[in-house]
């Protein structure tokens, strides 16, 4: 038991001194999508708390995502506050828009609640898009100017992986303890049966909407830091695709594990970069290689660790093998 602690334990240290170490190694493009990844990573993170977690199916992700991006933005831009309390205002804002939307939660499930979450979605899209006076509509933010300590701005992409790199370890740990916790075990038994999770002194209704003013506080942090990075930000970066493409990257990384989302997020946001050689054939390439990892790899990237998983997958292989042999013969 000691020397797998002890071996989970070095493995932890090299994994954290190699992300430190990273971005004196990468060039500048390669350092920008990492950058990304670190921030796409909290946006999954709070994805996977309410559908990995508690089974609460949400596509209103890129929502709360645009929020914080929209409020620290302007905030910083058209009033003059400090990058650090624009992004904990969108935070806590974006927490308070969860409040609203945990509200239907609290009576729908399922496909009913997925159609909820997309129309708030698309809510906050158009009205970023019509409310131009506010928003700059279709024109967008820019000069969004970056966090600093001490009065040094953090405008290298390494000073700012670095930051979204302390954010992410700390949430993570967050998220850990959260899970961990009785919080957490009540969110597991909500996913497994709302009904035997009351019966066993669950408070049901106050559980789901903790879930999504957590997630969504965390989403808008995600947003606040995006927008914080890019400088320049319009209602486009901000549509379905964004809440789709966020739930595929849980469901390749694994649904209901941290790792998963840290994995997948990872997977997802650089592998269309790897196949840009393709050219107009990458995307094609890229949803073949999606559909492969869910047709072999259900539980996503991280259950190949598992136990007899590479079993499986090699039995899955030889079955499908088979079939096509039985075709061809027939």
């Amino acid at each position: 038991m000691r020397s797998r602690l002890s071996q989970k334990f070095v493995s932890l240290i090299g994994i954290a001194a190699l992300l430190i170490a990273l971005p004196w190694f990468l060039p500048p493009y390669p350092l920008q999508l990492m950058v990304m990844v670190g921030i796409f990573s909290i946006l999954t993170l709070s994805l996977n708390l309410i559908t990995g977690y508690a089974g609460l199916v949400s596509l209103g992700q890129a929502g709360f995502f645009m929020v914080g991006s929209y409020v620290s933005a302007l905030l910083s831009v058209k009033l003059g506050v400090s990058p650090w309390l624009s992004i904990i205002v969108a935070v806590f804002l974006s927490a308070a828009f969860g409040v609203l939307l945990g509200f239907p939660a609290l009576k729908l499930s399922g496909h009913f609640l997925a159609v909820i979450t997309i129309a708030f979605g698309l809510i906050m899209h158009l009205l970023a898009v019509n409310l131009e006076g506010l928003t700059g509509g279709v024109q967008g933010v820019s000069r969004i100017p970056r966090p600093y300590f001490f009065d040094a701005a953090l405008r290298s992409d390494r000073q700012y992986y670095w930051f979204v790199l302390t954010l992410l370890t700390g949430l993570t740990f967050f998220y850990w303890s959260l899970i961990e916790s009785g919080f957490g075990r009540a969110l597991k038994a909500i996913r497994e049966d709302e009904a035997a999770a009351a019966c066993m002194g669950v408070n049901v209704k106050s559980t789901k909407i903790i879930v999504f003013v957590i997630s969504a506080g965390i989403a808008g942090l995600a947003g606040a830091l995006y927008s914080h990075y890019v400088r320049f930000i319009t209602p486009d970066s901000f549509t379905i695709d964004l809440s789709i493409r966020v739930l595929i990257m849980m469901i390749v990384g694994g649904i209901g594990t941290i790792s998963g989302s840290l994995v997948g997020t990872l997977v997802v946001y650089t592998l269309p970069e790897a196949l840009r050689f393709l050219k107009e054939y990458y995307y094609l390439v890229f949803g073949t290689l999606i559909i492969i990892i869910m047709l072999f790899l259900p539980g996503g990237l991280v259950s190949i660790g598992k136990a007899g998983q590479l079993r499986m997958l090699w039995s899955r292989a030889k079955r499908l093998g088979r079939t096509g042999i039985d075709r061809k013969s027939s």
